[in-house]
């Protein structure tokens, strides 16, 4: 009963660490005129004026992109 309590409580655990990767937001902010911005993590304002450094006035967010023209984390 012990190993069986031992198994699922590591069990547990690993699928916590693995829910927790998961909770990365990485997204991309759309820009005025179209394009995307690709930031990885959580959106802020730092990353936005890093964003609008490399020509992109952000208007909006989004979860993906395609041919984003940077990255900015």
């Amino acid at each position: 009963m012990k190993k069986l309590l031992g198994m699922l409580l590591a069990l547990g655990f690993i699928i916590t660490i693995g829910a927790m990767s998961d909770l990365r937001a990485d997204g991309c902010y759309l820009c005025e005129g179209g394009g995307y911005v690709k930031y990885i993590g959580s959106d802020t304002f730092d990353k936005r004026k890093k964003a609008e450094k490399i020509g992109c006035k952000v208007s909006g967010t989004t979860g993906s992109c395609s041919n984003p023209k940077g990255v900015v984390d």
